[in-house]
């Protein structure tokens, strides 16, 4: 499956509904094209919209994670 976003195009390697109301709420995207997923996103609230994305760097001798936007998956404080 391929999913355009904006003019870049990803590949969607995973969706899933992780908490069973019928919707997707966590993306697994390979943005570079070498069949390994990079780009991680995840609607935490249940509203649809993307709330954390993550990307995955593995240009050094280890991976590295670097969170875009939200939280990165940690609740916070009430």
């Amino acid at each position: 499956m391929t999913e355009t976003t904006g003019s870049a195009e990803e590949h969607l390697l995973l969706s899933a509904d992780t908490n069973g109301d019928g919707k997707p709420d966590v993306w697994m995207s390979d943005t570079t094209g070498d069949g390994k997923a990079d780009l991680y996103q995840f609607d935490t609230t249940g509203d649809g919209a993307v709330d954390v994305t993550i990307i995955e760097d593995t240009s050094h001798d280890e991976t590295e994670r670097t969170v875009l936007e939200g939280d990165g998956g940690h609740p916070l404080p009430a």
